[in-house]
C-alpha cells in the first residue's frame, strides 16, 4: 500500500544512530510520534492517523523552534508529512 510506503519514508528521514541535523532527543521523540502515525494507518483509522499526524507536526515546529531540528531536516520531515496526509485524506474519502 502507498500509505505504508510513504510511512516507511516518513521514518527514513528520522533513522540512524547519527540523524543530522536533528538532536538525538528529538529524533527518538519524532520517531515515536511517527510510529503512532504509522500504526493508525496501518489499523485503517485514518481521521485518528491524522489527528496523531496533527501532533507529529507540532512536535517538528517545536523542534525546529527550539534548535533541536534544522531547517533543512525540517524541510524534508515536512514533505513526507504532506505526503502522508494526502494519502490519509484519499483513503478517508475513498471510505465515503
Amino acid at each position: 500500500m502507498l500509505l505504508s510506503a510513504v510511512g516507511l519514508l516518513a521514518v527514513a528521514a528520522l533513522t540512524g544512530c547519527e540523524v543530522p541535523g536533528i538532536e538525538p532527543g528529538a529524533a527518538e521523540e519524532l520517531r515515536s510520534e511517527v510510529a503512532v502515525v504509522t500504526q493508525a494507518a496501518d489499523a485503517g483509522e485514518y481521521e485518528r492517523a491524522l489527528r496523531d499526524l496533527d501532533d507529529l507536526t507540532v512536535r517538528l515546529q517545536t523542534a525546529t523552534r527550539q534548535g533541536d531540528v534544522s531547517l533543512g531536516r525540517q524541510e524534508r520531515i515536512s514533505e513526507a508529512i504532506k505526503a502522508v496526509r494526502l494519502d490519509l485524506e484519499t483513503e478517508i474519502a475513498l471510505q465515503k
